[in-house]
């Protein structure tokens, strides 16, 4: 039988650092999730919206080499000198075109990191244990041998040993994996559980986004990078209903014309003086906070 066209990756559930013989721990690699799905000499691979991703990444052709009726998922990573993967390198490579691909893949190649293994030889192996599956995955990578193609390693048990070692390596974290649990397509359920490293900053509340209504769709927000005060973006996300309404209330009554420091985007301003907790996971190059979560107002003094 052909192999399906498309697979809806599982997801993960949020959760703390723990222990447990019925899990292996592994590391959660910061990079796009895809795909891969080998049948007679070809290779299609896609992630959760369905694009096309194997154009994208020449240097992952060898994919196709790999034993037919195979369908894999994993996450593709640019793995930095010291082997942490670096985020803002894919995130360039999603959308080049085919000419640009191919210099950039002979420039800084691409990883195929795979954690799971879905069909072998045509079969669904999705019902079958993911200890099962994951001890059939690590003779994958012998089989088309090449230094592209990565297992992702595991520790038993151990989940908090691991997650210490991720914060000291500033990784985006870990995800425990049930042994007993077998694939469950798009659901997001208790078989995973993902635990990620998280930075917290004060930041200087520089304006807000309003929406239709008038109310704070997010607050754009300043800190200080490479010892200059600048805009680290806007965040909406984690804010409640209560804390919007304080936020109207406050901002504006203290409405400026101008901000205090140019944030790049359009805003209503207030004047300097309302800090705010946030919640992120790195900064990029540039400074901006990835993925922002707003925590609560900084208490006057406080900040």
């Amino acid at each position: 039988m052909p192999l399906p066209e498309h697979i809806e990756p599982m997801l993960a559930t949020s959760g703390e650092p723990f222990d447990s013989p019925a899990h292996v721990f592994e590391l959660k690699w910061d990079g796009v999730r895809a795909m891969a799905y080998a049948e007679h000499g070809a290779l299609r691979m896609h992630g959760r919206r369905r694009r096309d991703l194997a154009g994208r990444y020449p240097e992952l052709a060898f994919l196709a080499k790999l034993p037919s009726g195979t369908v894999l998922d994993g996450e593709l990573v640019v793995l930095q000198p010291d082997g942490r993967p670096d985020f803002g390198a894919i995130v360039g490579r999603e959308n080049m075109t085919p000419a640009r691909a191919v210099a950039a893949a002979a420039q800084r190649p691409v990883h195929y990191v795979v954690f799971d293994l879905l069909y072998r030889g045509g079969e669904n192996w999705m019902p079958r244990p993911f200890a099962e599956r994951r001890a059939a995955l690590a003779a994958l990578p012998a089989a088309v041998a090449s230094p592209r193609l990565l297992a992702s390693d595991g520790v038993a048990a151990q989940g908090r040993a691991l997650f210490a070692a991720a914060q000291q390596q500033a990784l985006e974290g870990i995800v425990g994996k049930r042994l007993d649990a077998p694939y469950r397509p798009g659901e997001r359920g208790d078989a995973w559980i993902k635990v990620k490293l998280q930075q917290q900053v004060h930041c200087l509340i520089l304006g807000f986004e309003p929406d239709e209504a008038g109310d704070v769709r997010s607050v754009i927000v300043a800190s200080d990078f490479g010892g200059e005060l600048r805009c680290v973006g806007k965040v909406g996300s984690g804010l409640t209903v209560a804390q919007r309404a304080e936020l109207r209330r406050l901002l504006t009554a203290r409405r400026s014309p101008r901000p205090l420091v140019d944030p790049g985007m359009a805003g209503q301003w207030v004047e300097p003086g309302l800090y705010c907790t946030v919640r992120f996971l790195e900064r990029t190059e540039s400074g901006s906070l990835r993925a922002p979560v707003f925590v609560g107002l900084v208490p006057e003094g406080a900040a």
